[in-house]
Order: structure tokens, then sequence, then C-alpha cells
């Protein structure tokens, strides 16, 4: 099944220049919309900003069959200090979305978003039937977002499915500033490592091809609402140290500081409803460390022009 004419916000970043690769052998055509210059030469690349809604209107195509919307402003620790500016890209950015889907007549709708939704939730693993009780004005965003797309779909029949990633890594985010690529620098000399308290907080860590290949195939379906994208099996901060040192071949050093507060312990989330869509998690942290500190090492070597 082919996707049609697809849209894809975002599609210059870590996330989207996978999906892009992936969704051009399985779609009549790719247009990205971005903020940056950068995209794949097959596709049809526009540099603009999702919260300008008159730009989106004036320079995307006519027909839209599909839009994969991945564009957000995703830093937590931004979101507390710039709440609105997350709301404008994140909350306000999404409706112009949705606004061409109802205008262009795309059948299809999936929003990249977070279980982050969710807040903090230890108790059990989360499901999509989880509370919405975000936490940080990113949560909240990310929650709003969803929460219109449905409006959407029951109001003008665009099937919106929100996919509630968990902590995303593999090849292509050396410029990152999430946990494996600041261990990775720590491994090559150039960062500093700290550890919050006894490093006994677990998360969930996912494969980007495995969740590129997620939106891919749930493009495909008629599924409606939320769906945890993540591993489901979650790792601690000191095992992820000693799984990235072991990808390596260096012992990472680190040290230790207090927990800032509000610091959350642990997520763990089920994945089951995923599964059962078809959706396939084939590579373990184990693997994926590897692949990633082998695009890692190379991209942080590159000679310098």
């Amino acid at each position: 099944m082919q996707l049609g004419h697809l849209l894809i916000t975002g599609g210059s970043g870590f996330i989207g220049s996978h999906l892009t690769s992936l969704a051009l052998e399985h779609s009549k055509s790719v247009t990205v919309i971005d903020l940056q210059p950068e995209s794949n030469p097959l596709t049809r690349h526009l540099v603009g900003d999702i919260s300008d809604r008159n730009s989106l209107m004036s320079q995307l195509p006519r027909r839209i069959d599909t839009i994969i919307h991945l564009a957000a402003r995703t830093s937590v620790l931004q979101s507390t200090k710039d709440p609105q500016g997350v709301f404008d890209t994140n909350v306000l950015g999404t409706q112009n979305l949705l606004e061409l889907a109802r205008d262009r007549g795309s059948s299809r709708i999936l929003l990249a978003s977070t279980n982050a939704v969710v807040g903090n939730f230890v108790d059990d693993r989360i499901t999509e039937t989880t509370p919405l009780r975000p936490m940080t004005p990113y949560g909240s965003t990310k929650a709003a977002a969803e929460v219109l797309s449905n409006a959407y779909s029951a109001s003008y029949g665009v099937v919106a499915t929100q996919l509630r990633l968990t902590n995303v890594y593999g090849e292509g985010m050396a410029k990152k500033d999430s946990i494996i690529p600041r261990l990775m620098r720590t491994a090559l000399g150039t960062s500093h490592f700290s550890v919050y308290g006894d490093g006994e907080q677990y998360r969930d860590y996912v494969y980007v091809k495995d969740v590129v290949r997620a939106f891919v195939d749930l493009a495909k379906t008629d599924f409606q609402g939320p769906v945890i994208i993540g591993s489901g099996t979650s790792v601690t901060v000191n095992t992820l140290i000693q799984k990235t040192s072991i990808a390596t071949g260096i012992e990472i050093p680190f040290d230790r500081v207090d927990a800032p507060a509000g610091e959350m312990r642990g997520v763990k989330v089920d994945n089951s409803l995923a599964r059962s869509l078809g959706v396939n998690f084939n590579v373990d942290i184990d693997q994926g460390l590897v692949r990633t500190w082998q695009d890692f090492n190379r991209a942080m070597n590159l000679p310098k022009l």
C-alpha cells in the first residue's frame, strides 16, 4: 500500500531524516517542511515555520494525502524557560497542520507525541489508557496536540494517530544533548557526565529505525488514537553507562550529584498495542548502542574543513 502524497514536518531532524528516507519507498511523493534547509534531495523541501499559518497554506501543495507531524520544540528544560514559545510551536503549529489537513482533504495525520503526557507515573507500566497528567509545559503542549487531533477526527473525519515515543536513539544523533550522545562524548573525552543520585532511575530506549518504521506501518492502517512506541524494556542509568562502555570499548567516567527537584524515578511502558497493530521492535539496546557508536564516532571524527 502506498501512502500517496506525503507531508513530513520536521523532516530534516534526527528522526525526520530517517523517516524521510523510508517514506520515499512507500509514497508517490514526499514534501518536507522544516526550519532547516538540509533535506533529502528526492523530496520537495520547504523552509518554513509551522506556527505561521499563512505561510503553510500558501507554500504547501494542494494535494496532501497523509501528514506525519514531527516538528516540535522538545526540550523539557526549555519549555520551563519559554512556555509561550513552546506553546506557539507545539500547539498552534499542530492546530495549523490540522487545519491544513481539513483544507487539503488529507485523510490521515500521525503526530509524534511522548509518554510525558502522563507525567510521573511509576506504579505500573504506562499504557494508552493511563490518564493524561503532564508535569511540564512541554508535556502539556503534547497532550493538547493529542486532544486537538482527536477533535478533528471526530468533527472532520481526519484519522489521527498519536505515537507516544519513549527515548529515541540511533544513528544521526551526534549533535543531540540527550543521555546517550552525552555518554558517547564523555567516552571520547570531550564532555563530562554526572549521574543524578543513585543512578537507579530507569527509562525506555527505542531505536530510531524501529520508530520510523512504526510511523510508516501505522500510516497504512486506519487506527485512530494514541499508541505507545517504545522497546518495552527499561534500563537504569547505571546499566546504560555499563552498556555504553561495552559498546564503545571505553570505560566511561562519571561522578554523582544530587538529583534535581522533579526528577522522574522511572518510565516503563507497555507496547502490546503497537505490536498488535503490526509494529515490530527489532533492535535491542545492546545492538542499537553499537550501531549508534559506530555512526557517532565517525561523525565526531570527521576532518575539519
